[in-house]
């Protein structure tokens, strides 16, 4: 089991280099994985509040508003004040978050199909079908 944790943590760093791209500076931008991450929820969420953000990604509200600033400075996400309470802020896509998107999952593909590549047909199945089951198992 020691061995089975050891390389579910290696994976995650393995993922994280693959999928990350030659511009991310780790400080929120739309390339970094986190700047991705959180365009993507807030793109699910559909106008998601800031308390969302800090909730979805288990950080203070002061964090999700640091991981947010540098994507409204992007222009990748907008605020919005909540028509129903102005003290409180929502969040949307602009177009240039919604192509930030398009192209990260492009580049987020492209680079898990290059890892990959080291697997047989039927080994990515196999690989598939275990990690179906652990999600579906533990969601």
């Amino acid at each position: 089991m020691n061995e089975l944790v050891s390389l579910v943590f290696a994976m995650g760093r393995v993922v994280r280099d693959k999928v990350q791209t030659k511009e991310d500076d780790g400080k929120g931008s739309c390339h970094s994985l986190l700047g991705f991450e959180v365009l993507r929820y807030v793109e699910d969420a559909g106008r998601p509040h800031m308390r969302d953000i800090a909730r979805h990604f288990h950080v203070t509200p002061p964090s999700a508003t640091l991981m947010v600033d540098g994507l409204v400075k992007g222009k990748m996400l907008r605020r919005i004040l909540d028509p129903k309470d102005r003290r409180s802020v929502r969040l949307a896509l602009t177009p240039r978050g919604k192509k930030a998107i398009l192209q990260g999952m492009a580049n987020k593909v492209k680079g898990l199909t290059e890892m990959f590549k080291v697997l047989t047909p039927s080994e990515r199945l196999r690989f598939a079908a275990i990690l179906r089951k652990v999600v579906a198992n533990n969601s």
